[in-house]
């Protein structure tokens, strides 16, 4: 028997070989079981020597000075020759590595090569984070962004003449927060809400109407409770902020801009599961996944969150600014009246949502980049505690929802000719919707209900339900002409059809058809984007068409008290629409640190679903609603340097000038409905201006503020120019027009063991004051106003073990501000949050 010893990269074998002198008799079983003995024994020899053979692995982030994650960076390990790329997370991992010392080098475009001998650690995981620096021979983008699967395309965007911010969402994975409590801070963005967790919301930017997008999927496609004030931070990479000229591939009617949401889409084994709670009984959880299989490429992803809290905040008294909350309580003599109370609890407004997203398919194959057949289930439980205003307190409103929709999506570049880029997705949805009343009669602030004058009539029972169905294809197909993207062409393609039928469910078989309302919209957009003088100059020009066809029946029949039909019928009502627009967004790079940015668009808003037929529960429709036109002018500066390998500096000044017809706008009807109403002509002009600095990894502090003033623009009442409209020249009531935020991190890395991170933030938000009514009528004194007001809270945050468990407490309104929003509905006040956060890689 001889021993015979091979090396390789990764393992050490020891084989045995074992010969015996052939006998005459080796066919007895002597003999026989004499061989097998000795083979035994060879192949446990075999077995030791394997198991004694060890690999290592080595792993880390790479960040820059200030803390970011670097994606795309390429480690390499020289001998044996092994290399990775650092993904969105700056996170890379080699595997397989011998029990010997190794030498590591890392490059990345626009920082300095970085390189280091190692001693890994036989039989563990070796931990090295490296913090590149920047190379002075390069000029950095505006905003540093992770690396996805388009990445590239995002480069080629920001480089273009787009006023264009990204937000990464990574950087308060460890907020209790949603993405509506994030996107306040951003400049120019103002969102209006009514209420706490699930209430509704109006999105503006820069005072015009925006569109809200998931992965380039319109927001409107995923049920009511995908909503901002819903999507934990948690799920998401980044939150792209277009303002102004919108890019054609996504598709939208939008006038101010548009926010793009991109999901957390990783290609590597990802999990991160987190849970809330808070004041208010505040819950809250979020589970994002993906995996896939390296060998045949099979991929899965999961998303899921669920939400809840009773909204059960105290509502105060401000006489002042008309804020009344009242009481009934017993008078002298019998009889009831109603009596100023200084505060009371909200005790109908409970809220619950809950989302679960899977999608399975395959990457990277030769016909697909991506292809993913996927399955959406959401729904919600909103309690109506109000209507528009305070005037009626509802003890017994309640709306429900139940969510479906499949959806295919394909990607793949080369598509058919080489530099040809294809983006397809499909999905078809199908909500049920119940919007009830149960109360026979009216509620005070204590909880208590109040009679009737006329007790024989209580009142009468609401029961809509709401069957939507929702039809979307989307195709964007992009072409370069070199590979260098100098020369590029974008064409997209949105259709979508929104199908509603309403049924009265205590009335019955009487409208059992239903009531129809149908909207359709055909969107096309052609761009060519292209880059002169070595990319110093970048220009993208577009053409854009709106199709917006509208159907909605309404019952015009008459009927008396016991039921029986007297006349009418039900009519069926339709509108359609045709737009054309044009857009140019440039940018040139004055030097290496600074450029101007320059756009125009002439664009429409096509009213949605909720503006035309309303919702049933607070908004009330207006089918005389027309579409909303804007010719739009922006024009902007920025600066963006390193001071010195420990300071960045970036400042970013934007200026736009808007003229509207028939802008969008909402009122209050009946004291207890909003519904939209066009304003035929508004003038908007203002800026914004951004501020920040980071030091090192320690201290990032960004400033920003929003001047954006509305006028009423229309002078005549009427088309004989006979009467002059009393409210011309005067600003548009209800909309904020000053306002600003700031943001002070202080971070310390490492600091009570390794890999661990402790950090503290400071968020300041600040609203000057507006009328709520029209701004020609009256004084400041007399008239309603919201208040001036600055909300103040803070989070502390602790990770260890390179982020994988995340621990973090949130203190919001910290000085119980009186926060008003949309027509003087308070907000909640002082408010605490636990969040437990893990995350696996």
């Amino acid at each position: 028997m001889f021993i015979l010893k091979l090396s390789s990269l990764n393992r050490s074998i020891t084989w045995s070989f074992c010969f015996s002198a052939k006998k005459t008799n080796i066919q007895s079983s002597k003999n026989y079981i004499y061989k097998n003995a000795i083979i035994l024994l060879c192949l446990l020899y075999i077995s030791p020597a394997f198991s004694q053979e060890k690999t290592t692995s080595i792993n880390g982030y790479i960040k820059d000075n200030f803390g970011n994650p670097i994606a795309g960076v390429v480690v390499s390990i020289l001998k044996p020759d092994v290399n990775t790329v650092s993904d969105i997370d700056g996170f890379y991992k080699i595997d397989n590595l011998p029990n010997k010392p190794i030498f590591l080098k890392v490059r990345a475009l626009g920082y300095l090569e970085y390189s280091q001998e190692i001693a890994l650690i036989p039989i563990k995981a070796n931990t090295h984070n490296i913090q590149l620096k920047e190379s002075d021979n390069f000029m950095k983008e505006v905003t540093v962004i992770g690396k996805s699967e388009n990445q590239e395309k995002i480069h080629e965007i920001k480089r273009s003449g787009f006023n264009v911010s990204v937000i990464d969402l990574n950087k308060n994975a460890n907020e209790a927060a949603n993405i509506t409590q994030v996107l306040k801070r951003a400049t120019g963005i103002t969102i209006r809400e009514d209420g706490g967790l699930g209430s509704n919301f109006v999105f503006r930017i820069n005072g015009l109407d925006a569109k809200i997008f998931i992965d380039g999927v319109p927001m409107d496609n995923f049920g009511s409770s995908m909503s901002l004030n819903n999507i934990p931070v948690n799920l998401i990479d980044r939150v792209e902020v277009y303002k102004g000229v919108v890019p054609a591939f996504l598709g939208s009617d939008a006038l101010g801009g548009a926010v793009n949401i991109i999901t957390k889409r990783r290609a590597r084994p990802f999990l991160d599961l987190s849970y809330n709670l808070g004041s208010f009984n505040t819950h809250q959880s979020a589970l994002v996944g993906t995996y896939t299989n390296p060998k045949n490429k099979l991929s899965f992803r999961l998303n899921a969150f669920y939400n809840h809290s009773d909204n059960d905040y105290k509502m105060y008294s401000e006489e002042k600014y008309n804020v009344i909350i009242q009481e009934v309580v017993p008078k002298e003599g019998g009889g009831n009246e109603f009596v100023t109370i200084p505060s009371a609890k909200r005790f109908n407004d409970a809220y619950t949502s809950a989302m679960g997203q899977f999608e399975v398919g395959v990457r990277d194959k030769p016909w697909a980049d991506q292809f993913y057949a996927g399955i959406t289930y959401s729904q919600n439980h909103k309690q109506n505690q109000l209507g528009a205003t305070l005037s009626a307190v509802k003890g017994g409103n309640w709306s429900e929802s139940n969510y479906w929709m499949p959806s295919l999506t394909y990607k793949k570049s080369n598509f058919i000719i080489n530099r040809l880029f294809a983006d397809i997705y499909t999905s078809y949805s199908y909500d049920t919707r119940h919007v009830r009343d149960t109360a026979l009669y009216n509620y005070s602030w204590s909880g208590n209900w109040i009679a009737n004058r006329d007790a024989s009539q209580p009142n009468t029972p609401i029961h809509n339900k709401f069957n939507i169905t929702n039809n979307l294809a989307r195709i964007n197909l992009n072409y370069d002409f070199d590979e260098e993207r100098n020369q590029s062409i974008n064409f997209n393609y949105n259709y979508n059809n929104s199908h509603q039928k309403q049924y009265d469910m205590i009335i019955g078989n009487d409208l059992s058809s239903g009531l129809l309302s149908n909207l359709d919209r055909h969107l096309f957009g052609l761009s060519w984007q292209n880059q002169w003088f070595n990319k110093r100059l970048s220009n993208v020009v577009a053409v854009k068409y709106y199709g917006l066809n509208a159907t909605h029946d309404i019952d015009e029949r008459k009927f008396t008290g016991n039921n029986e039909y007297i006349s009418g019928e039900i009519v069926r009502y339709k509108k359609n629409w045709n737009f054309y627009s044009t857009s140019i967004a440039s940018r040139f790079r004055i030097t290496k640190d600074g450029g101007w940015k320059l756009s125009y668009e002439r664009a429409y808003n096509l009213p949605g679903m909720t503006q035309f037929f309303g919702d049933g529960v607070n908004t009330i429709s207006n089918f005389d609603l027309k579409p909303e036109r804007s010719d739009n002018i922006n024009s902007g500066f920025y600066y963006n340097t390193f001071i010195n390998e420990n300071n960045f500096l970036n400042i970013d000044v934007t200026g736009f000038y808007r003229l509207a017809d028939d802008y969008i706008n909402t009122r209050i009807v009946d004291k207890d409905y909003f519904q939209y109403y066009n304003i035929p002509g508004v003038k908007l002009y203002g800026f914004s201006t951004e501020v920040k600095y980071g030091y090192k990894d320690l201290i990032a502090l960004t400033l920003n503020g929003t001047y954006d003033k509305a006028i009423d623009n229309n002078k005549y009442t009427d088309e004989t120019n006979q009467k002059v409209n009393l409210s011309y020249n005067y600003q548009i009531p209800n909309r904020p027009w000053i306002y600003g935020s700031m943001d002070l991190s202080l971070i310390q890395n490492d600091w009570f063991q390794k890999g661990s991170r402790i950090q503290l933030s400071y968020l300041s938000q600040y609203s000057h004051w507006f009328y709520l009514s029209e701004a020609h009528l009256g004084s400041l004194a007399s008239k309603d106003h919201i208040p001036s007001q600055t909300i103040h809270s803070a989070v502390l945050s602790y990770s260890w073990l390179q982020n994988k468990y995340n621990i973090s407490f949130e203190a919001r309104n910290l000085t119980d501000e009186r926060a008003y929003d949309n027509f003087r509905l308070q907000k909640p006040g002082r408010a605490f949050y636990l969040k437990l956060r893990l995350s696996l890689m």
